[in-house]
């Protein structure tokens, strides 16, 4: 599990704010906006380290607030609190403090639990800054050193199967040992999106091929895969005049997952893309979906199985469904919502048996905002916790896990789901019962409506259950 917390934007109520269209294209290709924001007050700023460092832990306002008793035998949790690492030990219960100064983000877990690489900022408003490793009892700190600067969040990623980090810079594909020196895989004209299949073979990603830059629209992209052992890339398929972000592989190997974006259009990608499923050596992918292009939206079960967020819009409390789908068969199966929801952030069991997934009172299409904080907050109030079988049956509340939940996550038994709410992490049996915290409330400030109401908590925790 991966979380990440965002400033408050509280847009005015406007309808007229897609109404001015001053061309076609200019439309499709202008750069996205947040609905206007009004300011808040600014958080302490705290003094920087000779040097542009942040301060040390010493100068920090507060310890982080845990419960290492109701997380006993949950695997370990990694957290980032007033910027700085910690993880939560969940069989001794031990609570360590990993970093010193900096602003810690996006904690990955390697695939045995003995390293985490994380991105370290000096600025705390910086969303991009080199990546560092550090061994989970602390030692063995450092920045990779012989990589381009990470050009934003979610651009590394551990093998699935040895302790070797994929990273995408601005010059190409990376592969990073936790020892020795980092070796470039691919080159590229520039950073791209990728996916380690299952078994840590093989990278997928996707590049831009080269264009007229007199004619940006005609730009294409293709699909590739490379061994990590080495070779040659191996072009998939091509995307004329579109875009191709990579969402993941098959749960057995043999097929990509990937969104396909037309023109390269940033503004018809925040209102939903059609998810593609591609058999690898095939030359024709099926159509899932249509669905936002948000990876913490697609949930994968080792037995192949696919729960997803499907309909489009970038509004959050409207058109939006959960549905299983085969992405090898290409079968796909809408899941019914509960009267009066929409269905968002799902969490397939490692058994593939049950979902979890929060519903929400559906607004309709044309609330685009909210003038009034109690009228947003009121709807983050109507998140709530819900359970059912994989085929939709059986749906039913979680009542006592309460309200304004985001992003449940199953244990890997099925016995537990750990979430957000009210700003802090907590943990609740399956079947229900008491919840209890066990990280927060955390001190950085949260965006609770973040982009049209979908709000991401990647950056701030990962989750670790061997």
């Amino acid at each position: 599990m991966k979380l990440k917390m965002r400033r408050w934007y509280r847009p005015i109520i406007a309808g007229t704010g897609l109404a001015i269209i001053l061309g076609a294209v200019l439309w499709l290709n202008r750069p996205l906006q947040l609905p206007y924001a009004a300011p808040l007050p600014p958080a302490p700023a705290a003094q920087a380290e000779p040097g542009g460092s942040s301060p040390a832990s010493n100068t920090r306002a507060s310890s982080p607030e845990v419960n290492p008793t109701a997380f006993k035998d949950q695997g370990d949790l990694a957290f980032v609190w007033q910027g700085l690492l910690y993880t939560l030990d969940g069989n001794t219960g031990e609570v360590k403090q990993l970093t010193e100064s900096g602003q810690a983000r996006q904690p990955l877990w390697s695939p045995d639990g003995e390293w985490l690489a994380f991105m370290r900022a000096t600025d705390p408003q910086a969303t991009t800054g080199p990546l560092w490793l550090v061994r989970r009892d602390g030692s063995q700190a450092h920045q990779v050193q012989g990589l381009p600067s990470l050009a934003g969040p979610q651009l590394f990623s551990w093998s699935p199967t040895a302790n070797v980090l994929a990273v995408s810079g601005n010059d190409g594909l990376w592969l990073v040992p936790v020892a020795g020196a980092p070796r470039r895989l691919v080159v590229t004209s520039g950073t791209v999106g990728f996916a380690w299949s299952p078994d840590g073979k093989y990278l997928a990603y996707s590049e831009t091929l080269p264009y007229d830059s007199k004619d940006p629209e005609s730009r294409s992209d293709a699909l590739y895969t490379v061994a990590v052992d080495g070779g040659a890339p191996v072009k998939q398929i091509e995307a004329p005049q579109a875009g191709i972000e990579v969402a993941g592989w098959w749960a057995d190997g043999r097929g990509v997952l990937y969104w396909l974006d037309p023109l390269h259009s940033a503004s018809l990608a925040a209102d939903g893309l059609g998810l593609l499923s591609l058999r690898i050596g095939d030359t024709k992918p099926t159509r899932l979906a249509t669905g936002l292009p948000h990876r913490d939206w697609l949930s994968l079960s080792p037995q192949g199985k696919l729960l997803m967020v499907t309909g489009s819009g970038r509004i959050v409390w409207n058109n939006k469904q959960l549905a299983i789908s085969d992405p090898g068969a290409g079968s796909v199966r809408a899941l019914d919502n509960p009267a009066g929801t929409v269905a968002i952030d799902p969490s397939l069991a490692q058994d593939g048996r049950r979902i979890a997934f929060v519903a929400a009172r559906d607004l309709g299409n044309k609330v685009w905002g909210f003038s009034k904080p109690e009228e947003l907050t009121a709807w983050i109030n109507s998140r709530t916790l819900w359970i059912a079988n994989s085929d939709g049956s059986g749906a039913h509340p979680l009542t006592t896990a309460g309200t304004g939940i985001y992003q449940p996550a199953w244990s890997r038994d099925g016995s537990h789901i750990l979430y957000i709410r009210d700003n802090a992490l907590w943990l609740i049996g399956a079947d229900g019962g008491k919840p209890e915290k066990v990280v927060g409330p955390f001190p950085d400030r949260q965006e609770p409506f973040g982009f049209y109401g979908y709000v991401s908590y990647q950056d701030m925790m990962a989750w670790f259950q061997s």
